[in-house]
Formats: structure tokens, sequence, C-alpha cells
């Protein structure tokens, strides 16, 4: 069997989960023999290789390349998310693509930059599609369905119009992934996927790096909590922040921040919780699970998975987590310890695990649950559903 892959970025290029979740699935995949091709966006057209997977890097056909850190006006980004609702500037380079590398299965994940003319493509030469979803893009232009410091409800004017075509081009998805059924449900709720078969396929982990010691907490013990990622309102770092700040009067505790925080949001940080808030900035997940020992993930948006719950558990560390997005399903034998995503409902949680810590003892590692998430069987179960 012959997959070729789109996602808009790609190794050595990466700004996030997706494109480690992406690679590790294209790499998978070649060592049970299968070929592999991947399309992918770039400042130039390359064609390389890696790890046995040949790479198509195009060039981006829009206004700007979006994943430099430069503001731009809304005029400049309303002109790039029209040209991105149906971008019909790869089609020539896609189809020779696809002559060449004359794939059984298309699989898409991310297609911002790419748009969703890849479905149809695909559709027009008779090839089946497997599609899964990793963010909120066919909804919302940024992705995230997040606007004004919340989730958003409902989709606005503005999402509601840059997505109907996208809609309507996604009933050419043989097969819809979710990573949660959170993600899977709110999109075909909306009308998505027509006429596609629906799963629900985890992303993959190695767990051979699992930590097989598990913590043991007594009256006494001095709580090390830890948050990593972006530094942003979305990843819930204000609730936790303040959430502390009103649990002052325990003194069993300290908060470790890893991932990168600008001297302005330090000064903040460090005027609100003084010296009980550390900054690690950008270490290895593996370095900063050994600074800590419960993993707050406070995110007030919609998490479609949470990849961070999974390298907590591997790493057999607390999670505390919001009850909201795709986060409740990787915790469902934890429920007692996830919280609303507010000020009040943090603070009810610390409260009870700053006077007992025993409290976090009932928290539950589980080896069978963890299965789930395993990379050879989160590749076995995409196989399978290429090969039907």
């Amino acid at each position: 069997m012959k997959i070729l892959i789109f996602n808009t970025l790609y190794a050595p290029i990466k700004i996030g989960g997706a494109e480690l979740s992406v690679q590790s699935l294209a790499e998978g995949f070649v060592k049970r023999g299968y070929e592999v091709g991947v399309v992918t966006l770039g400042l130039e057209y390359d064609i390389d290789e890696l790890n046995g997977v040949k790479i198509w890097r195009l060039k981006l056909q829009n206004y700007f390349w979006p994943f430099h850190k430069v503001k731009r006006n809304g005029l400049e980004k309303l002109k790039w998310h029209v040209r991105d609702i149906n971008n019909l500037s790869y089609t020539n380079d896609v189809n020779e693509i696809i002559r060449q590398f004359s794939p059984d299965i298309v699989y898409t994940n991310n297609l911002a930059g790419f748009s969703v003319a890849i479905w149809n493509i695909a559709k027009s030469l008779n090839i089946k599609v497997v599609h899964t979803l990793r963010d909120y893009y066919l909804q919302c232009p940024k992705t995230t369905k997040f606007k004004n410091n919340k989730s958003c409800a409902r989709n606005c004017i503005d999402c509601t119009v840059f997505s109907m075509k996208k809609k309507l081009i996604s009933k050419n998805v043989d097969v819809v992934v979710g990573l949660t059924k959170h993600i899977l449900n709110d999109h075909i709720n909306k009308g998505y996927f027509s006429n596609a078969k629906k799963m629900v396929i985890y992303n993959g982990f190695l767990l051979s790096s699992i930590n097989k010691s598990q913590p043991d907490f007594c009256s006494e013990h001095y709580l090390r909590l830890g948050f990593i990622g972006q530094i942003n309102i979305a990843k819930g770092i204000d609730v936790l922040v303040k959430s502390l700040e009103k649990l002052d009067s325990f003194k069993n505790w300290e908060l470790f921040i890893a991932g990168s925080v600008s001297s302005d949001k330090v000064t903040e940080l460090k005027s609100k919780l003084g010296e009980r808030v550390q900054f690690l900035g950008y270490i290895t997940p593996k370095d900063f699970f050994q600074n800590i020992d419960i993993l707050v993930v406070p995110s007030i948006w919609e998490e479609p998975f949470g990849r961070v719950v999974i390298e907590g558990l591997m790493n057999k560390k607390i999670v505390l987590g919001s009850d909201i997005g795709g986060i409740p399903e990787l915790l469902t034998l934890n429920k007692k310890y996830l919280f609303k995503p507010t000020v009040d409902s943090l603070v009810h949680l610390l409260r009870v695990i700053f006077q007992n810590p025993k409290y976090l003892n009932d928290f539950k590692f589980d080896d069978k649950h963890m299965s789930q998430f395993a990379l050879d069987n989160i590749i076995d179960e995409y196989i399978d559903a290429f090969s039907k």
C-alpha cells in the first residue's frame, strides 16, 4: 500500500504536537513496510527524504508565511484566509505528485495553507481520502474557536461564512478520524463529513519511556506543581496563577513553569506569586517532569486532545485537568481530578489537595488504559482503516 500524507508542516519544520504525531505515524508506516510520501509547505519548493519518508515541500501559495512571528493587520489576515478557503494554486503540483507516487490512500491532517481543495483533487482522481481532525480549522480560520478570551459556544458570523465551502467539500472524505470523541462529534453535529465513516483514533506515544515508579504522598508532602506549554490565556495560565494567589496561606507548594515566557510576564507572575514560582524556560518534557509532582492543565479553550496529559501520565505524575474539550476523555479513570476552567473550581480542588496531600494517592495509573495511546496500536488502527 502507498500512503500519501498531507500536513501543513513536517519535520524539521514544526511548531506543535501535530507535527510530532504526523511524523511518528509516517515513519511507523514505513517500518511496517508501506511506501510513504508527505506533501507539506515551505518557503521554497524542495524534494527531500527523511527516515524513509519521501517529502515534497511545496512553496506556500498565499500572501505571507503565517508561521513567522510577524504582526499582520486585519486586512492582510482577511485576504490570507479568503484565499485559504479553497486554494486551487497547488492543483498542478499535487496532480503531478500523485501521478509520480500513485498512492492508494490520501491521508490529510492539518490543511491550513493547502485548503480543502486537496480533497477535491483526490476525489477527481478516484483516490480514497482519510482525514484526521487535529484542530478546528474547518470551523474557524484561527483553528481554535477561541475569541475574546473564551471558547466559542457557537460559530460567529465570520466563521460561519468562512466554513461553508469547507463543510460542503468535506463530503468528499471517505473516513474521518477524531483524536477524541469530542472533536469528532463537534464536527459531525455541525453537518461535516456527511458521506464519511467515523472513527476515533488517539495520538500515539512510545510508552516504553514510561516511568514505572508510582508516587506516594504523605500528609506533610511539599507539592511541586508544574505548567508546561504556551504561556497564554487560552492555555489557562492566568486561571492557575489567580487560583494560587487565593491559596497563598498554604506553605506546602511551589509552581514550576516551562516554556517561553516574556520578561514582562515573568515580572507579572513574580509580583503575584513571589519566589514560589520558578521559570524553567524551554526544556524537554523529560527534564520538566523530573522537577514536578503534579501537572496542571488548566486550558480554557477546548483542546482537541491534550498531548501533555498523556505525557504526564507516562511520567507517573498526577494530572489535574480542565473538564472541557478532549481532556476529560484522557482522564476517565480520574474524574475527581478534573475541574471547571474557572478560578473558583480550581481553588476548590487545590485546597483539598493542599490540606491533605494524601488525597493524591487515589489517582489511578493503569497500564491497560495507557495501551490505548501506544504508538504501535495507533499505527495498527490507521492501517486497518486504510486497508478497509
